[in-house]
């Protein structure tokens, strides 16, 4: 069995989820809810690139994609994470229904440095808690315990 790394944070309450709504500007996923539903933010493994990921707080989506200068130097996309290093995960929000994933460097922070990483928000789900490693057809959580976020 090969393992893997998911380390889920406690849900995001009701009352967090509402003020993110308001103020993002934009109607959420609803796959990205039930992700900070069941996980409010988090670390772990990321079966494509960049192969680790770090969820943010939805307390904190709206301040860090402003203190990233997001709206500023990436009009059209939406950070919700990063690698805990040195690239940004983001909606594609221009890229049709559903917004895909795109990973974006910080430095240079360029639309032109953006890099398709998954088909949607459902998609990207589908690769956390997995290694790169993983044979595609590996169970995520054979145990069933709380090893990824669910889609959908």
């Amino acid at each position: 069995m090969n393992a893997y790394i998911w380390w889920p944070e406690a849900p995001a309450s009701e009352e967090s989820l509402k003020q993110l709504a308001e103020q993002a500007g934009f109607r959420l996923t609803g796959s990205h809810l039930s992700q900070l539903r069941y996980s409010n933010g988090g670390e772990g493994d990321l079966s494509v690139d960049p192969g680790w990921i770090s969820l943010w707080r939805a307390e904190d989506v709206i301040s860090l994609n402003s203190a990233h200068g997001v709206p500023e130097f990436l009009p059209g996309l939406w950070g919700f994470g990063s690698n805990g290093g040195g690239e940004l995960l983001t909606f594609d929000l221009g890229g049709g229904e559903p917004s895909p994933i795109v990973m974006v460097p910080f430095i240079p922070m360029e639309l032109s440095e953006a890099v398709r990483i998954a088909d949607s928000f459902d998609d990207f789900c589908r690769h956390i808690g997995r290694s790169a490693r993983e044979p595609p057809n590996m169970a995520l959580n054979p145990t069933g315990g709380r090893g990824r976020p669910p889609v959908g």
